[in-house]
């Protein structure tokens, strides 16, 4: 009964941030509250559900990107960026959604879409166009990079750590399908924003127009930022051998450029971190973390495991898909963690190898988190700066297409397991 009350609780905080009449960082937190006034979860419990270590990287890598948003380099980039695709509005997108894709093997996702979307939304206003599908396109090639390496998206790290998976081990089994699951869905973002991508002679002359030396507003602040996110970025791909967390190298990285950066670093601090967005990844841990407290993910995936019993393969299709579209909805870090443990409970009662399953967890916990706002930090951030530079990114309008995405890319990783464990 416990269970089903948690779940009911979860699907109701879902269709109020769903119906868009509240902020989701309002509805969210009301889950949240009620859930441990409830008693569900007790506030101890709660606060270990929430992961620090997102905040802080969210935290600090904002406050850098705000610092170097005022320099004017964003603008330089997408002046830039437009001039070399001559004012192709596909090119463009398929060249921003392969940085993305790119950059996102290597780096935490947030931090990517933190980078790109800032030029994205210049590129807009420049032209006077819509940033929504570019906007998109950079959210969903986010995730779909960061599944092909351990360090790429967080359940990769988990899922590496608990099974004993190396760097080139990721490489071998993922990196391949994700690059074809790559080119299949900018094709099909190409095709579904055809008529927004649509770049008249009118438009691209204003960028052709602009000598993007002179949009760079201060270049000693420039300097000192670029060396601070240099640093950062440099500290991210070397964290495993300096043992600090992500948080903590983002954060030091902030503190120090607001010690040399002019001006109150109060009003920074104020107007460039997205203090909602903090609010909503808490509150949204502490339901998950009712979920999981309450036995209902554990209970589902008992479940999978007695019906595809006697049946190896759809196990692996059991994994992927019940995965992929959980992380829709479920933030797929605290989904993984959690689906781990289940993963060698089901190998242990099929009597099968454990690894094709972890490596179906990671397509699915990965490429799902495309489904909707809620699946991936990455898209809850793209969406927040989109609504600050004043376009809409809608929970529906995400989802529309973000499903489709999930599907597409999940019936890709189908064929791809078939053929890797199923013959």
């Amino acid at each position: 009964m416990e269970a089903l009350t948690v779940l009911g609780f979860f699907l109701a905080t879902l269709g109020l941030i769903a119906s868009g009449r509240v902020a989701r960082c309002v509805a969210a937190l009301a889950g949240a509250a009620l859930l441990m006034g409830l008693g569900f979860i007790s506030f101890d419990s709660a606060i270990g559900y929430v992961d620090f270590n997102t905040l802080g990287l969210l935290m600090g890598m904002m406050i850098i990107v705000g610092v170097l948003s005022r320099t004017g380099v964003f603008q330089y980039i997408a002046v830039k960026t437009m001039k070399l695709t001559r004012g192709n509005g596909v090119v463009t997108l398929f060249a921003i959604a392969g940085v993305t894709a790119l950059l996102s093997a290597f780096l935490d996702n947030v931090t990517t879409v933190l980078l790109i979307s800032p030029i994205v939304v210049s590129v807009a206003d420049i032209m006077d166009t819509d940033p929504v599908p570019l906007l998109m396109a950079e959210a969903l090639a986010s995730n779909i990079g960061g599944t092909a390496t351990l360090i790429g998206d967080p359940p990769n790290i988990i899922i590496g750590s608990h099974a004993g998976f190396s760097f080139v081990d990721f490489i071998f089994y993922l990196a391949p399908v994700v690059a074809v699951i790559l080119a299949v869905v900018l094709v099909f973002l190409a095709f579904h924003f055809r008529d927004a991508l649509e770049i008249t002679p009118a438009q691209f002359a204003r960028i052709r127009d602009i000598d993007e030396k002179k949009t760079i507003k201060d270049g000693r602040l420039l300097a000192k930022a670029g060396l601070a996110m240099g640093a950062v970025l440099t500290g991210f791909m070397l964290h495993h051998v300096l043992h600090l967390e992500a948080a903590v190298i983002a954060l030091l990285g902030a503190s120090l450029l607001l010690l040399v950066t002019p001006g109150d670093g109060d009003h920074i601090i104020h107007n460039d971190v997205e203090w909602p967005t903090l609010v909503f990844f808490i509150a949204l841990f502490i339901v998950v973390g009712a979920l999981k407290e309450a036995g209902v993910i554990s209970a589902v995936a008992a479940f999978l495991a007695a019906a595809v019993k006697g049946h190896p393969f759809l196990a692996l299709l059991a994994v992927l898909w019940f995965s992929g579209l959980s992380c829709a909805f479920i933030n797929n870090v605290a989904f993984t963690a959690t689906f781990v443990y289940v993963i060698d409970e089901m190998a242990q009662a099929l009597a099968t190898p454990a690894a094709p399953l972890f490596w179906a967890l990671a397509l699915g916990a990965c490429l799902g988190g495309n489904g909707s706002f809620l699946g991936s930090a990455a898209n809850v951030v793209v969406a927040d700066i989109a609504r600050r530079g004043g376009h809409v990114i809608s929970f529906g309008g995400f989802m529309k297409t973000g499903m489709k995405t999930t599907v597409l890319s999940l019936s890709i990783a189908s064929l791809y397991l078939f053929l890797r464990f199923g013959l």
